[in-house]
Formats: structure tokens, C-alpha cells, sequence
């Protein structure tokens, strides 16, 4: 069984018998080794956050790093890794993406391209279930354990 295959059984598991983390099944991942913490994975793309420099007063700067299993390309630029900054408004449920960086290697390593046609995106409610709602619930999270 492949790790995005046991992470997607064990969260479905974990769901049923109580809090087991990732890094208790396999050893930590560079990013784990880094300071991110593993907060979902898809079939090829594992993703990984954590808490950013502090902000404006009322929102969270949170990283998000997302770690592909295979080449993507963006405006022509083949990447593994992406490093992007959210903020987050917790009163609100609202989030956007203030930057991001793409590397061509995994784990946020290699060659970087930052865009020049990058801006950041509008304020925006996640749909419940999806990756930015783990997301907010992260930065919220950990706008409230610090």
C-alpha cells in the first residue's frame, strides 16, 4: 500500500478511533523535519502548513506548502513544490492568497519562479469538505493554540 493510500485509510480510520498523527506511521517527511505539519493528502499531492509571521490585527498569516508526486507546469514552468502565503480571517471564515513561489524539486527545494502575472486572489469562503476549509480550520486552530 502506497503512503497517499494508507494516510487516506488511516484518516478515514482516525475518524472512527481518535487522534493518530502521520509521523507516528512513517518517519517525518523533510517537511515534517522542517516544522510543517502534514494536513492532507490527495492522490499525488501531499499538503502541509504552518503558521507564518504575525499580521494585521484580526487576520493569520499561515504557509501552506503543497508537495507533488509528479511534474505540474504553470505559465511554462515545470514545478514539484509550491510555498504559498494565505491570510486568513477567522471572525469572517474568509481566506486569500497573498504570494506564492513554485520550486521545481519536492519539499520547497531546486530552482524557484515566482510569477509575474501572480495577484493576490479576493477574499473567499471555503466549501465545506475541501482543502481550504482544512486549511482554515489549521490557521484558525492555530490562531487559537498560540
Amino acid at each position: 500500500m502506497g503512503r497517499t493510500t494508507f494516510l487516506l485509510a488511516a484518516a478515514a480510520a482516525l475518524a472512527l478511533t481518535g487522534p493518530v498523527h502521520a509521523q507516528d506511521r512513517f518517519p517525518p517527511t523533510a517537511l515534517e523535519k522542517a516544522g510543517w505539519t502534514l494536513v492532507t493528502a490527495s492522490e499525488d499531492v501531499y499538503v502541509y502548513m504552518r503558521v507564518a509571521e504575525k499580521a494585521e490585527t484580526g487576520l493569520r498569516r499561515v504557509w501552506t506548502a503543497y508537495d507533488s508526486e509528479g511534474p505540474r507546469d504553470r505559465d511554462g514552468f515545470t514545478f514539484r513544490s509550491v510555498k504559498s502565503l494565505g491570510e486568513y480571517d477567522c471572525k469572517r471564515n474568509v481566506s486569500r492568497v497573498v504570494d506564492e513561489t513554485y520550486h521545481d524539486a519536492p519539499a520547497l527545494t531546486g530552482k524557484t519562479w515566482h510569477s509575474p502575472k501572480f495577484i493576490p486572489t479576493p477574499w473567499a469562503k471555503p466549501e465545506p469538505g475541501s482543502v481550504g476549509a482544512l486549511r482554515m480550520a489549521f490557521a484558525c486552530r492555530a490562531l487559537h493554540d498560540t
